[in-house]
């Protein structure tokens, strides 16, 4: 799985609406990690995500269902 696609299914895990919606924006590429890095709300969202995403604990089945869930989905 890529990076974007693991970091996008981190984010959606947030119990935030805020994240979540960014997290759908990025798996559908409508905006990117660097865009949302500037955005200081979602920073610490990111640092954590991406903190997790260095564990390499994701379950790759797990995440590929989640980008065949909102692919192209969000509106």
């Amino acid at each position: 799985m890529d990076r974007i696609s693991c970091l996008a299914f981190l984010l959606y895990q947030a119990e935030n609406e805020e994240i979540q919606k960014a997290a759908l924006q990025l798996v559908n590429g409508e905006i990117s990690i660097k865009e949302l890095k500037n955005i200081p709300q979602y920073l610490p969202y990111i640092r954590e995500a991406e903190k997790e995403l260095k564990k390499n604990t994701l379950n790759t089945n797990d995440v590929c269902e989640f980008v065949e869930s909102y692919l192209y989905i969000y509106e």
